[in-house]
């Protein structure tokens, strides 16, 4: 049976384009041209993905979004949002509202489609998993300790964040985190408090990182961030809040008096010249060195975003 998507979308042009390119793969297609239109035709046939603008007449995507996934019948639809390059609040909030991904216009075909093939083949995982537990889970893409994304798969993924802030001329960061005498917290304090330390640091930069971002693994004691669309002055606001939450946490609960702290390096191509992945973790490994040299707990910046 055709997997089914309802388009919410009150522009004819895009509906026209969106049309033409799912229906050569075969996918069944509904059109609403509001977001109470399409609220009613969720419910009527439960598809399996809405690709859903946010500015809609009567229902925004946002109200429209907050609807679905307050309906128990209709909270596991994937949600794709089709967003204007001038909205990266709106990405952000409509991500935070349940979405699944957002598509920036005007959007690639080949991201449109690969984007949308992803959210319906992680929709159809089995079982009562989260949305990015399913991701996780069919690409085995969690690093078994912390549950933040391994080194491979960010990789991945930062190299598409990279192509795409090239295509579309926004900045990207880079954050490289390190445990301060991670060593010493295992020789002193055993393994297993060491692991702890590792999942508690990792739950502090979740908790403060934007859900556009993406945390990984990046070593035994090394966490990596990227910061979409953000440049060098808003990744050290980041990153010093990273540094602070971390600092201000008892995070050994053998000797509470013990404070974790950690070392920092942050680097950022603009959006005028964008190099690639490796070029910008290098920027950030180089300053993690130079803040590690300082004697831990220092952040430090590069000079040049390339």
């Amino acid at each position: 049976m055709a997997e089914s998507i309802l388009i919410a979308e009150d522009d004819q042009g895009t509906l026209e384009l969106v049309k033409v390119i799912l229906e050569t793969k075969g996918y069944e297609l509904t059109w609403a041209r509001d977001g109470e239109e399409a609220l009613r035709m969720a419910k009527e046939l439960k598809p399996d993905l809405i690709l859903m603008d946010i500015m809609m007449p009567k229902l925004n995507g946002y109200e429209l979004a907050h609807l679905l996934k307050e309906n128990l019948d209709l909270k596991d639809i994937s949600i794709i949002f089709l967003t204007v390059r001038s909205e990266s609040d709106k990405k952000i909030a409509g991500l935070r509202m349940g979405g699944h991904d957002y598509i920036t216009k005007p959007f690639d075909i080949y991201e449109l489609m690969a984007r949308i093939e992803a959210a319906l083949r992680i929709r159809s995982i089995p079982g009562p998993l989260h949305r990015d537990d399913r991701r996780m889970a069919e690409l085995s893409l969690a690093d078994p300790l912390t549950g933040v994304y391994n080194q491979n798969y960010f990789m991945e993924r930062f190299a598409e964040e990279i192509e795409r802030a090239r295509k579309y001329c926004y900045p990207v960061a880079c954050v490289l985190i390190d445990v301060d005498n991670f060593k010493k917290i295992n020789e002193q304090f055993g393994r297993v408090q060491g692991d702890q330390v590792l999942q508690r640091v990792s739950m502090l930069l979740k908790r403060k990182n934007r859900v556009v971002d993406m945390l990984g693994r990046y070593g035994v004691d090394q966490f990596i961030v990227q910061l979409t669309q953000t440049d060098l002055g808003g990744a050290k606001i980041v990153a010093e809040r990273f540094s602070r939450q971390v600092s201000r946490t008892r995070l050994i609960t053998v000797d509470p008096k013990y404070q974790v702290t950690l070392s920092i390096g942050v680097s950022a191509f603009s959006g005028a010249r964008i190099g690639n992945e490796v070029d910008l973790i290098q920027l950030a490994k180089q300053a993690l060195v130079d803040a590690k040299s300082m004697g831990g707990n220092h952040l430090v910046l590069t000079l040049t975003a390339f």
